[in-house]
């Protein structure tokens, strides 16, 4: 039988053992199967080893090694705008809170996409897909968020879900329509509840519900009952927990049992061992700490207790500006304590966990999706100690090759 694509003489394959959610000290489990073969046929990897495969089409892996491509399981595409004077605000002293309730932040972004038409929202989302792509990113979760309101937010969606079927990267979609407070609200609940009026029509749309629980933003009580009303609509929730102040959001996902806590830069003590006992994935976003020089999540604690971590990039237009995963992968070694085996396990098969698709993404295994990235290395400690050079050699995103 002749397949669509073999890849041959790779130095070596670099995947985790174990499909996620991987626990603990399990992410440092991964396997390096030396001099091998993969053949790819129908976007699957049906085989790999040493054997050499008849194909239609052929890449040379010698030079290279092949890891899963990189999912990003949390970043804020589509938005518009520009927060630059921001960024100089903050230079200057000015909190992310001080800049939000000054009219920045969140709402800035909302004003500017509000007004932009969705098709301009898709060409400026489809081209930092394109940079992802070339990057190794073969899949990403984009958040609404950016309407704070009912059209704008189902506008967001509906670009996400056009994006997904049009652009080579799977895009998967989440409502996170409480994410701060829009101007024409002067209370949290009313807000809330007229988010929760539209759940039938987000039903349509995506699965997955987030909310900011953050001091000043939405409380632990007001995020538990938006939280309960989303799970009564069948969705899976996530919870932007514990980024600003230990505010008891990563408490919160713990127990309504949600998919996960992301940022928990702030995470206390009780938290962290909280998180460690559960199912909810630890999603850690280390960019987002570079990028506001704030202090970096517990990663090594949160892993060494037997929490389940996952990494993203967090790109945004107001605290993240970053998507490139090997500075992320970078920066979540050396500044949250992981181990580079497990930096790859939380950018591969955990946030398949996150996204729900650990069944066929974020492990090379036969059977799996043909989602891969050939990396010009030697072995994998250079996928993070060459974070700044372009080490991708080439992108196979569902058995095509893309970048």
């Amino acid at each position: 039988m002749e397949l669509d694509l073999a890849i041959l003489n790779l130095n070596s394959i670099v995947t985790p053992v174990s499909s996620g959610p991987v626990r603990g000290r399990g992410m440092t489990r991964i396997e390096c199967i030396k001099e091998s073969n993969i053949g790819i046929m129908n976007g699957k990897i049906v085989y790999i080893g040493p054997e050499i495969p008849t194909a239609e089409k052929y890449i040379d892996g010698r030079g290279l090694i092949a890891i899963p491509g990189f999912i990003d399981c949390h970043t804020h595409i589509p938005f518009t705008g520009d927060r630059s004077r921001e960024f100089l605000m903050r230079l200057e002293g000015r909190s992310y809170m001080d800049i939000m309730k000054a009219g920045g932040g969140i709402r800035s972004t909302s004003e500017a996409v509000r007004r932009t038409p969705a098709t301009a929202l898709m060409a400026e989302s489809f081209r930092f897909l394109d940079s992802m792509l070339s990057l190794g990113v073969t899949t990403v979760e984009g958040k609404s968020g950016y309407g704070l309101e009912r059209e704008g937010e189902l506008k967001q969606l509906r670009v996400l879900e056009a994006l997904g079927e049009i652009h080579p990267i799977d895009v998967f979609s989440t409502f996170l329509g409480a994410h701060a407070l829009p101007e024409e609200y002067s209370s949290r609940d009313e807000y809330l509840s007229s988010m929760i009026e539209i759940f039938d029509e987000v039903r349509k749309l995506t699965d997955t519900i987030d909310i900011f629980c953050e001091d000043g933003v939405f409380n632990v009580d007001q995020s538990r009952r938006y939280m309960l009303a989303a799970i009564e609509s069948g969705f899976r929730i996530r919870i932007h927990a514990d980024e600003l102040s230990s505010s008891g959001g990563g408490l919160l996902a713990v127990e309504l049992g949600a998919v996960s806590a992301d940022h928990l830069i702030s995470a206390d003590d009780i938290t962290i061992q909280a998180l460690a006992k559960s199912d909810t994935i630890a999603t850690l976003l280390p960019g987002t700490s570079f990028f506001l020089n704030e202090s970096f999540a517990r990663g090594r604690e949160l892993i060494d207790r037997g929490a389940i971590v996952a990494i993203a990039s967090d790109f945004n237009p107001g605290s993240c500006n970053i998507y490139n995963p090997f500075i992320v992968m970078f920066l979540a070694v050396t500044r949250c304590g992981l181990k580079v085996e497990e930096a790859i396990t939380a950018y591969t098969a955990n946030a398949a966990a996150v996204l729900g698709v650990e069944d066929r993404k974020g492990l090379i295994r036969e059977g799996y999706d043909a989602d891969l990235v050939l990396l010009r290395a030697g072995d994998y400690p250079e996928v993070v100690y060459n974070f700044s050079r372009d080490i991708v050699s080439n992108v196979i995103k569902n058995g095509n090759i893309v970048a």
